[in-house]
């Protein structure tokens, strides 16, 4: 008779575990569902604006990275000249072998007389030491007096803040770069909104004279010169999304952004600085501040000169233990070790250097003399610098005017155009012309707007205020 009961619990035992391997694929794939949607949601929204760009360029930055760590290895330079004056204590050990001819001492006659225990006619040279030698011991230093180093303080004082400003002059220099790329990136994707809303009324277009052609009323030909057109505008729509790939790439680079990381850019046309450019009052402009505090360094640098003519005093300390021997055992407990220990105060008076002095002086007073001249001439490009961009800047708010009445007209142009040809009382040709006038003066306005900005920028960067930016 069959075991029914052993069966039926097989199958049971297969069925729930059929229903547990469901269960947890089910709920596997739900898992992992909500993961992506959640991976996927954060990494979309990676969209930035100028000040949160530059916020990024900030702490990111590569350049920046560089400039931090170089001013790291300068300041442990520093810490490394400041450890001259503090104690030090070397370690030595020193053997030799004199094979078979030990050092010979010569002694006069009459000593010699006296050592040999007979009168002798000439010097008594006599054999010293033993073939194996051996010192080794400490010796201890200490700086006591050294002009050069009691000026050290304002020195490092003034080479901080001339690092501090030399960073400064980095952080500038990567916001003005990013918001170029910023602003570049933002007109391309206008200029491609501009072609995409071309694309969509041809394609319209499109649809309305095919169903002229099937009726009688427009030409094959139109139908073709529409395709040409619309097929040019797909090729510069590609060329164009191809370059704004290539400009949100280094954008990523030049802020420090992984480029496995989505980023797009969020930018209002309508957004406006609120500074008023034409009148912005100068900052601290960091090329000039970087020359004046290399003026002082180098001030600075010059004393130290005549402090190295000072005397110089230093302690010392020596610890010394000399061993001789026939044989090669200096570790035999039998053997005898001498000592040699010493103190003392080591003094030293520069007297003569064949004119080193004067030819440094002469060097430390040409290099005063060209930061002076290139601080003066820095200064006055400054000046020039920004004049320019406040002529670009009115000259650039001018066009934008009339490049806006420009784009408003040839909208107004083109929609007459349109409706026109609709109405069958203007060819194609004229309406494309419309199109195309439409288009270009769409480029152009974008094209001012950049100028603009660019010109704002500059006047930013002169000023010494470009960190105006992250604020807006």
């Amino acid at each position: 008779m069959p075991n029914t009961g052993k069966g039926f619990g097989c199958w049971c035992h297969g069925f729930v575990k059929v229903e547990h391997s469901r269960m947890y694929k089910i709920g596997r794939t739900i898992w992992l569902s909500i993961f992506f949607l959640v991976f996927h949601h954060a990494y979309a929204q990676q969209q930035f604006n100028l000040s949160q760009c530059l916020d990024y360029a900030l702490v990111n930055s590569p350049k920046l990275r560089a400039e931090k760590l170089s001013q790291e290895k300068e300041s442990a330079t520093l810490q490394e000249q400041k450890s001259t004056l503090l104690p030090q204590i070397d370690a030595f050990a020193n053997y030799n072998n004199y094979f078979s001819d030990l050092p010979t001492y010569v002694f006069p006659q009459a000593e010699g007389s006296v050592l040999a225990g007979e009168q002798l006619t000439s010097p008594y040279a006599v054999p010293l030491g033993a073939p194996h030698n051996l010192n080794t011991g400490l010796q201890f230093s200490q700086t006591l007096f050294d002009m050069r180093f009691f000026g050290n303080t304002p020195l490092r004082e003034s080479y901080l803040a001339y690092n501090n400003t030399k960073l400064t002059m980095a952080e500038e220099e990567a916001l003005y770069q990013v918001a170029v790329l910023f602003y570049q990136i933002a007109l391309s994707e206008e200029r491609l909104n501009f072609l995409e809303m071309n694309l969509e009324r041809l394609h319209k277009m499109q649809d309305l004279v095919k169903l002229q052609v099937q009726q009688g009323f427009a030409k094959q030909t139109d139908f073709d010169k529409l395709i040409v057109k619309t097929s040019n505008l797909h090729s510069g729509k590609n060329k164009l999304q191809s370059g704004i790939a290539q400009q949100i790439r280094y954008l990523k680079l030049m802020m420090g952004m992984s480029q496995e990381v989505p980023l797009s850019i969020v930018y209002e046309e309508s957004e406006k600085m609120d500074a008023d450019f034409l009148s912005v009052e100068k900052g601290d402009i960091s090329d000039e501040k970087i020359l004046e505090q290399q003026q002082e360094l180098n001030r600075l640098n010059a004393r130290r000169l005549d402090a190295e003519y000072y005397p110089k005093l230093q302690a010392y300390a020596a610890f010394l233990f000399q061993a001789q021997r026939q044989q090669l055992n200096f570790l035999a407990s039998d053997q005898d070790w001498y000592n040699i220990h010493q103190w003392g105060l080591k003094l030293s008076v520069p007297i003569m250097r064949g004119f080193e002095k004067k030819s440094k002086k002469e060097i430390s007073e040409i290099a005063d003399a060209q930061l002076a001249f290139g601080l003066e001439q820095r200064q006055a490009q400054s000046e020039v610098e920004f004049q320019n961009a406040v002529s670009e800047l009115e000259v650039a708010r001018e066009e934008l005017a009339a490049q806006a009445a420009n784009v408003a007209l040839a909208e107004r142009v083109y929609r007459q155009s349109e409706l026109a040809y609709e109405q069958g009382t203007m060819l194609l040709m004229d309406f494309l012309d419309s199109e195309a006038t439409l288009r270009e003066s769409k480029m152009i306005y974008a094209s001012t707007i950049l100028d603009t900005r660019m010109a704002e920028l500059k006047i930013l960067k002169v000023t010494g205020n470009i960190r105006e930016l992250i604020n807006q």
